[in-house]
């Protein structure tokens, strides 16, 4: 059976594709998921890197320090600004941006991250654990 998820920027100028099953659909609450998602939340399609593949075109990066202090570097279009993808600190996995997706239909979210910073309207049913800060992160930074 094969599995094949294809997406790319607003302006078409970079273009990918995931060959594997995603590892989870996460939803995030963080003050910089917020600012660059421009929503009140932002999202991540956790996938292994082996299964991702840039197929059009050449991502520009910006690299900056998460809650955790680990690095995070997003990957976008040069041309539209449109955010693709993050390289995270997890060995062998990235994040794609959900909504980059040409097909969005059948991906649910199973998780939500930094619940402490959640805006108080915001409700999502179905869900199978939340966390008030990133999972395995003790004291995040204010």
């Amino acid at each position: 059976m094969s599995f094949l998820l294809e997406g790319g920027c607003q302006c078409g100028e970079v273009r990918y594709q995931i060959t594997g099953e995603p590892v989870r659909l996460t939803i995030c609450h963080c003050n910089e998921c917020k600012r660059q998602s421009g929503s009140a939340f932002g999202m991540s399609l956790t996938v292994k890197e082996a299964d991702f593949a840039v197929v059009k075109g050449r991502p520009k990066t910006w690299t900056r320090s998460s809650d955790s202090g680990n690095a995070v570097t997003g990957c976008f279009c040069g041309t539209c600004g449109t955010r693709l993808y993050h390289l995270i600190a997890i060995a062998g996995l990235l994040n794609v941006k959900p909504g980059t997706l040409d097909k969005f239909e059948g991906l649910a979210p199973r998780f939500e991250a930094w619940t402490s910073r959640k805006a108080p309207w915001v409700r999502i049913d179905g869900l199978e654990g939340s966390f008030e800060r990133q999972p395995g992160q003790r004291t995040p930074k204010n």
